[in-house]
């Protein structure tokens, strides 16, 4: 488990905690997650690679069908399981609101990123953003990217290979999130597969049985 990976997010330890779980913990449960970090309550989506986004102010038990979520609420934590997606932490200090989004390819190209923030109804230059371990371009590559992914923009399209990153990246900042303001974790999920779990690193079947990284966060 690495706690508090990012810098941009230090500032706000007194009241925002976030825990990244990679291969070596294996969590597969929220379950689990509550007996590590020591926190009763738990929310999970079951991310279906759309562009949904909820207000929860409870547990959820990964059976609302949703890509993004937000809450108010102290002590209740959010999380976003990948295995090469990425997973976005979204946090506005001046009104202590926290939201986490699972982004795949499919949902940003429906729209998960802008449907996220018009829930979220907050001026985007107020939040801080955190992108979690992902696919780095070299590593996303698709048969016909052209015919596949075409809406996600040509410019992040070269041969084969996608930009997925750069993608979401743009979404952010045309929406008005300061470049000052989002952190990515440098890491790529299939560039490390024996560090993260990687549907297209070698681990279909394992990700398709449940393991995951997981990225959790919550208020404090």
């Amino acid at each position: 488990m690495i706690t508090n990976p990012f810098t941009i997010l230090a500032p706000f330890n007194d009241r925002l905690q976030v825990a990244l779980f990679t291969k070596d913990d294996d969590i597969h449960s929220d379950e689990q997650l509550s007996q590590v970090l020591n926190i009763q309550n738990v929310a999970g989506l079951h991310q279906v690679h759309g562009n949904r986004t909820i207000r929860i102010s409870g547990t959820l038990a990964r059976t609302e069908e949703a890509d993004g979520m937000i809450t108010y609420q102290e002590n209740l934590m959010l999380t976003v399981r990948t295995a090469d997606c990425q997973p976005f932490i979204i946090f506005v200090p001046d009104k202590k609101i926290l939201g986490v989004i699972h982004a795949g390819w499919r949902g940003l190209i429906a729209g998960v990123i802008p449907n996220f923030f018009k829930v979220l109804d907050i001026e985007p230059q107020h939040t801080f953003v955190a992108a979690g371990p992902s696919l780095c371009k070299t590593c996303s590559e698709f048969g016909y990217p052209e015919a596949e992914i075409s809406k996600i923009g040509t410019e992040f399209i070269d041969g084969t290979y996608v930009d997925l990153q750069g993608a979401a990246e743009s979404q952010l900042f045309e929406l008005g999130v300061l470049q000052k303001n989002l952190e990515r974790h440098p890491d790529c999920t299939r560039c490390n597969p024996e560090k993260y779990w990687t549907y297209r690193g070698g681990d279909k079947e394992a990700v398709l049985e449940g393991h995951t990284n997981v990225m959790a966060c919550w208020l404090s």
